[in-house]
């Protein structure tokens, strides 16, 4: 149960010194992925992942649902950049190119599956944790099923943050009436989720209010219910700051 921007930001503040980029600090680079939809600069994106390698920050294993997230978002809105954001990528820590795999491969693009096959013949050490993708076909974050966790709510967060787009932040909304589900913890914890990680972006993103907003108009009773909850707490949580 978290906001997925203030984890990126506080994984940074506590990351080691990396080698110079095109990034100015710590704080700069972490503002530049939360609001990267406000200013797109796709050129700065695998400075952006190699940054997080040398960081460590991809070491944690929670940071790769909201990257791999915002890299296949940035695919989709770029797809004739993908060759040469892969060959850019391609002296990155392999214990951290999985973000890169998964990227490609929910970007959903014409090329990823043979984008992704090859970097993993590339890359045999990925092979064993990667291998379930050779019995299926690329989907996008928004089709990843939803029941299988809160992991699945950070990387429809990181689609947002790469391009603003009210989708991810809807098909958040819709699990809101899991909150009271029965007998199902997974559903429990993705609502429970879903309702914390809304009311914190809503707080530190117009966007996110805004979509919530117009989304509750349109909403049934029982999700309009728990998502006016939402808009009141990051209203009232506004008004205190």
């Amino acid at each position: 149960m978290r906001c997925i921007i203030l984890i990126i930001m506080c994984l940074v503040a506590v990351a080691p010194a990396v080698a110079a980029t095109t990034f100015q600090s710590k704080e700069d680079f972490s503002k530049w992925l939360a609001f990267y939809y406000l200013k797109p600069e796709p050129n700065r994106v695998p400075d952006a992942i190699r940054y997080m390698s040398e960081a460590g920050f991809l070491d944690n294993e929670k940071a790769a649902p909201p990257i791999f997230g915002f890299l296949a978002g940035t695919l989709q809105s770029n797809p004739d950049k993908m060759a040469l954001w892969i060959s850019q990528l391609g002296s990155l820590n392999e214990r951290h190119l999985g973000v890169v795999v998964l990227g490609v491969w929910y970007a959903a693009l014409p090329e990823s599956q043979k984008t992704v096959y090859a970097l993993i013949e590339k890359h045999p050490v990925l092979k064993p944790d990667f291998e379930f993708l050779y019995g299926g076909t690329p989907m996008s974050v928004k089709q990843i099923p939803l029941e299988q966790g809160p992991w699945v709510l950070d990387a429809l967060w990181g689609k947002f943050m790469a391009t603003g787009d009210s989708t991810p932040v809807e098909r958040i909304i819709s699990t809101l009436p899991w909150i009271d589900v029965k007998g199902d913890i997974n559903r429990l914890l993705v609502g429970g989720a879903a309702r914390w990680s809304l009311t914190s972006n809503a707080v530190q993103h117009k966007r996110v209010l805004d979509i919530c907003e117009k989304a509750e108009k349109r909403q049934g009773a029982e999700v309009a219910a728990k998502l006016g909850e939402v808009i009141s707490n990051a209203k009232k949580e506004l008004q205190r700051e």
